[in-house]
């Protein structure tokens, strides 16, 4: 089943009625998977860039998280809606009604049978999709200088790519988060993370685990959850080919 565009417009307008009386400047659907399903309206990469930070599969359906005029609510068990309003109050207002009728989103199911088809049996193939699209979030944040935001990035996809079991694609994104420390001589948390990356990347687990455990709380328990997943996906390597 393939969700087309009508559905999709009928999900805005559901969200929209159970917002409350105020018009939202932007909506997003978001799956837990982190990909955008939809956007309707105004929502920066900033916001994303906030949200993101935040493990929707930890949430459970009716959480909500808010920063300044948006907020981000787990409608179902996996899509999660973002809404930016026109100023702090109305987004605290409409979140409340939002979290209050949360059983009013039925169209919202829609989606998620779509999701459910999409990422069934297919671990693999999240991970790599979730790996390009911090890669393009990469490009973005580096066209803005924010390096050492951009340098993480590279690095994470590393590590996404290592757990999907694409060692060479692992290795360039590792090389390039070092490459770009180098160049924008970037030598605090944010180069240890490249480089456990690049250790991990070449076998050299010890190092790799040394390196973050240095570091780790500087990070989200999501991006934690990514690397000690590739680290752990390593070491069943190992363990097979011993």
């Amino acid at each position: 089943m393939v969700i087309d565009r009508f559905t999709i417009d009928q999900i805005f307008e559901t969200i929209e009625k159970n917002l409350g009386s105020w018009k939202a400047q932007g909506i997003a659907l978001l799956d837990v998977n982190l990909k955008v399903w939809g956007i309707k309206g105004e929502v920066s990469e900033d916001v994303f860039r906030f949200y993101e930070k935040f493990s929707l599969y930890d949430m459970h359906p009716g959480d909500t998280i808010s920063n300044n005029n948006t907020f981000m609510i787990k409608a179902t068990e996996k899509i999660g809606v973002i809404v930016v309003m026109k100023d702090t109050h109305l987004a605290m207002l409409s979140a409340i009604n939002l979290k209050g009728r949360i059983n009013a989103l039925s169209d919202l199911y829609h989606l998620e049978k779509n999701v459910e088809i999409e990422t069934s049996g297919d671990a693999e193939k999240y991970l790599v999709n979730a790996g390009l699209l911090f890669e393009k979030d990469a490009e973005i944040l580096l066209k803005q200088g924010a390096y050492e935001t951009s340098a993480d990035l590279i690095a994470l996809v590393g590590f996404y790519y290592l757990s999907a079991g694409m060692l060479e694609k692992a290795k360039k994104q590792a090389q390039k988060a070092l490459e770009l420390c180098e160049e924008k001589e970037i030598t605090n948390h944010h180069r240890t993370f490249a480089l456990s990356c690049y250790e991990a990347c070449n076998n050299e687990l010890k190092k790799a685990e040394q390196y973050w455990k240095q570091i780790q709380n500087k990070y989200s328990e999501r991006e934690g959850n990514i690397v000690n997943n590739a680290l752990k996906e390593l070491k069943k390597i190992n363990s097979f080919k011993n």
